[in-house]
Parts: structure tokens; sequence; C-alpha cells
């Protein structure tokens, strides 16, 4: 089974530069990329970060940019995401029954479980207790093999600055997986 892994477009509505370059050209030319070379895959995954300032107006540009993509897409939150201003424009989002973007999508390859380890005013990851009991009861209901997709890593990668808003609870994470 083929996928294809996008994380952190950081997209800006209205062209606007980030760092020197244009996150919304950057994100267009990989759905162009993928359309050309890549229509055999099953889904898109776009782990968060989808816009740098989570304005609509971006979360709008991202939808706008990945409306052409030749197979379906699976969108969580990162950091720099709002899980209100998703929802306004991504209505059709995964939701796990308590508000969260993650959900389950079942692919040859086994269970792909979504998560959402977005925290409201905090760069770091987040699964509270509502999210691991949710976790919990997926993984006792699934059979392998399993998949997990995230923002933010559940344990030291060993670049400082991602280490320092990993998830803020990786024993507990741990405990379940």
């Amino acid at each position: 089974m083929k996928f294809i892994h996008l994380t952190d477009p950081h997209v800006i509505s209205g062209g606007l530069p980030l760092y020197g370059r244009d996150p919304a050209a950057g994100l267009a030319a990989a759905v162009a990329d993928i359309n050309a070379r890549h229509g055999d895959a099953e889904m898109v995954i776009m782990t968060g970060d989808l816009t740098n300032w989570a304005e609509q107006s971006s979360y709008e540009t991202v939808a706008e940019l990945i409306r052409p993509l030749a197979v379906p897409s699976v969108l969580l939150l990162g950091n720099h995401d709002d899980r209100m201003n998703f929802r306004k424009v991504f209505t059709d989002g995964m939701n796990d029954g308590s508000g969260f973007v993650q959900g389950v999508r079942k692919t040859p390859a086994g269970t792909f479980i979504f998560l959402d380890t977005h925290e409201p005013g905090d760069a770091a990851g987040s699964f509270c207790a509502t999210r691991r009991a949710w976790l919990e009861k997926t993984l006792a209901e699934t059979a392998g093999p399993l998949f997990l997709f995230m923002h933010h890593p559940p344990f030291p990668v060993g670049i400082a600055y991602m280490d320092a808003i990993a998830l803020k609870e990786p024993e507990a994470f741990a405990e379940i997986v």
C-alpha cells in the first residue's frame, strides 16, 4: 500500500511569504507532484501545522490548494492550528465524538489511527485523559497491523526544537500503545 505523508505546510492566506518562501506555493507544488507521480496512493496524510497563524482564511486556502488532489486526504492538527477555525472550513473532518480531530481508517495495509495532539495556547503536544480513553478503546477494538499518526513526537527525536514541543504525556501514551 502506498500513502503520502506531508507535514507542516504552514500556509498563510493571501500568498504572503514565511521565512522567505511562499508556503501556499509549496503545498500547491506538492499537490501537483502527487497528482503527476503518485495518483496510485491510497491517501495523503497531513500531520498538522496546516496553517501558520490558524486564521479561517488560511484554512480556506489549504482547502483550495488540496481540492485538486487525485487521492483522498486526511488532515490532522499541529501546534500552529486552531480546532474551531479548522472545523469551520473542514466540516467533514474527523471527529472522535468528543470534538477532537482524530479517527480511524481501514486500509489494505492495516488500520491507520489518527491522533489529535493539539493543545490550544501551548506549542507542546497534549494527549489528555479523554484522548487517551478514546485511543485505549480504539486499540481494544482493532486488530493489527496498526499505524499511528500524530503531529507531536511521543519520544525524544534528538532535534532540540522538536523535543521542546514534544508530547507532554509520553509515559501515559507509551503505556497505552
